[in-house]
């Protein structure tokens, strides 16, 4: 026994310690990655995004594809490599994911040990911030417009508020859609009349969040924009089925009505379409590239590291979370993004052709000589919007998702088909315009054909022909406006970057997670949102939350509140009252009040000022 617990001790396993460097002069800084007991003819595997100028002592550090990289271990024992490069923004930055490789044994997980630069205290964010407001009794997310007390009547937003009207079958013919009354008697019990389902369901939302008992007085509400969304990106992390219908219930508690749901992407296709298998069989499971950097059985991992795992939601579960989500009047937008991020499905659909020898569902051309690097740093993840086989495969695509809506009993309102980020070296040898212009209108022959609307990212509607430009147009809900001030003629949903991502840190400190480009979003940010500085026919607006610096539900919660409850807010009322600061100072009081309590005890993870 005594041999046994000591030949257990002299095994050496396998781990990794990173040690952050400081910035120097230059900009850059050096950081030190040590890989511990491994042996000759390993490979080590990892997740990171370098920039374009680093610089590398030791071994090779070779890149894969989007985020994945290796390194080929040359001699047994430890490993050090330092590469000089960009400092890092925040922990959440540090390489991750590693998995150990060795040819005839299982892929390992590997442990690793991090050691942080101490930053300096920096000035909290709530700096100078009081929250005194004292909440009144019909204070909730997002604000009713009017409140009709006994002696008085508290006109929130009297700039954007209609003439009351007190015949109730007038006003269903003449107010908004979603517009409620809710009248409550001395006795406590109220009354509602609404212009439709939807006012019906807000008010009942609007009941629900009143303190108890109730008091007597009438309230008078309506939405400001009739598309209030939410983007969903489950193909970074993915959430589950009970995830997604939590946060549909969150969704429903701020009166947002749509949820747009990215569920295919370069790193993984999360929807099951039963006559085309591999979608989810190869691309929604993930494991390392073979020795010979092949992957023949699944995507490489994406960018949280993660292996084996298979993520997408069945035929029968999406159904479950359209029915949840309509019982709560919101719309579900599948995106199935393209002619770009197309990396899982052009791989699922190359594993689909080696078993059956069937080429003609073919997302790439396999003569395409194209050199590009993507956004987010992959080199074979365009559709080659020239073949009809592309087109084949998403009215296949199509077919199945306009049958699962059918079938569930709940709307589509569209079909939203990406079309940003796509890298410039696309289609070489061919016309970029011309290949948009293809891809464009062969998208467009697909929901013509089924009676379907498209919508997109802002990309999709620039730089058109105007013969293609007004096609568009007639099938159209609308465009992602993510990086501009809006779009001439368009039907817009903003979705600005700079107010409305929630996947951005909440601040500079190393103890955020999130990314920058765009600079930092917090609920301030949010709320300060301006729909009327934006050009077009602007119909809403959304919070888009991207999973790329997601790794769990927790991760999730705390991106979104209480940042998401900004752009709720402005959704429903497209201007704030009053003088800023004091506006956000009820805003968030009310969140603290009303919000907050609920939250923790759900057991959810938020920022607190």
């Amino acid at each position: 026994m005594a041999l046994l617990v000591l030949a257990a001790a002299c095994v050496r396993v396998p781990s990794v310690e990173w040690t952050e460097g400081a910035t120097e002069a230059d900009g850059r800084a050096l950081q030190t990655l040590v890989i511990h007991n491994v042996h000759e003819g390993s490979r080590v595997w990892f997740q990171e995004l370098f920039d374009g100028k680093t610089s590398v002592e030791g071994p090779t550090m070779n890149h894969y594809q989007g985020t994945s990289w290796y390194i080929d271990i040359p001699a047994s024992g430890t490993v050090t490599l330092k590469y000089y490069g960009r400092p890092l923004p925040r922990h959440s930055w540090a390489p991750e994911g590693f998995v150990l490789q060795q040819k005839g044994k299982p892929d390992l997980p590997m442990e690793v040990q991090y050691h942080f630069l101490e930053r300096a205290e920096k000035e909290l964010d709530n700096e100078g911030f009081a929250c005194n407001y004292e909440v009144q009794p019909t204070d909730i997310i997002p604000h009713v417009k009017r409140t009709h007390y006994a002696d008085s009547i508290v006109e929130t937003f009297p700039e954007t508020s209609p003439q009351t009207i007190t015949d109730s079958a007038v006003a269903k013919t003449h107010f908004p859609v979603g517009w409620y009354r809710i009248t409550i008697g001395e006795d406590g019990e109220p009354q509602v009349e609404a212009h439709d389902e939807d006012g019906a369901f807000y008010a009942q939302t609007t009941l629900a969040k009143l303190p108890r008992p109730l008091q007597p007085l009438t309230i008078e509400d309506w939405p400001d924009f009739a598309y209030r969304g939410l983007m969903l990106d489950v193909v970074r992390d993915f959430r589950t089925v009970d995830e997604v219908l939590e946060i549909l219930d969150l969704m429903a508690s701020w009166k947002l009505n749509a949820l747009h749901f990215h569920i295919a992407d370069d790193e993984s296709w999360c929807l099951e379409i039963k006559d085309l298998p591999e979608l989810t069989e190869f691309g929604a499971h993930h494991s390392l590239p073979d020795w010979n950097l092949q992957e023949t059985n699944a995507l490489k991992p994406s960018a949280n590291g993660r292996i084996g795992n298979t993520s997408f939601y069945t035929a029968e579960e999406y159904q479950r979370i359209l029915r949840y989500a309509w019982d709560r009047r919101i719309v579900v937008i599948p995106e199935f993004d393209t002619p770009g991020h197309s990396r899982a499905s052009i791989k699922a659909m190359q594993a689909y052709e080696r078993r059956t020898g069937d080429s003609s569902l073919r997302l790439q051309d396999p003569s395409d000589t194209s050199r590009y690097w993507s956004a987010q740093d992959f080199t074979d993840n365009v559709l080659s919007v020239y073949l009809p086989s592309v087109y084949k495969f998403y009215g296949t695509v199509f077919d199945e998702v306009v049958r699962l809506h059918k079938s569930a009993g709940v709307p589509l309102p569209a079909i939203h088909i990406g079309g940003d980020e796509v890298p410039n070296g696309a289609w070489s040898g061919r016309d970029h315009h011309e290949m948009k212009e293809t891809f464009i209108n062969g998208m467009l022959g697909l929901a013509e054909a089924r009676g379907i609307r498209l919508a997109g990212w802002e990309d999709i509607a620039r730089n058109l022909e105007p013969e293609t430009q007004e096609r568009l147009k007639q099938s159209l809900y609308f465009i992602n406006v993510w990086n501009t001030e809006g779009i001439e003629g368009f039907p817009v949903v903003l979705s600005p970057a700079a107010y409305t991502y929630l996947d951005l840190a909440y601040s500079d400190s190393p103890d955020e997670i999130g990314l920058h480009w765009a600079g930092y979003v917090d609920e301030r940010k949010t709320f300060g949102f301006q729909p009327k500085n934006y050009k077009g026919d602007i119909i809403g607006v959304q919070a888009q939350l991207w999973s790329s610096q997601l790794r769990s539900f927790s991760d999730a919660t705390y991106q979104m509140l209480p940042k998401a409850l900004g752009v709720a807010e402005r959704g429903w009322n497209a201007e704030p009252q009053g003088v800023a600061d004091d506006a956000f100072e009820r805003f968030y009081g009310i969140v603290v009040a009303r919000e907050m309590p609920v939250w923790e005890q759900k057991g959810y993870v938020f920022k607190k000022r």
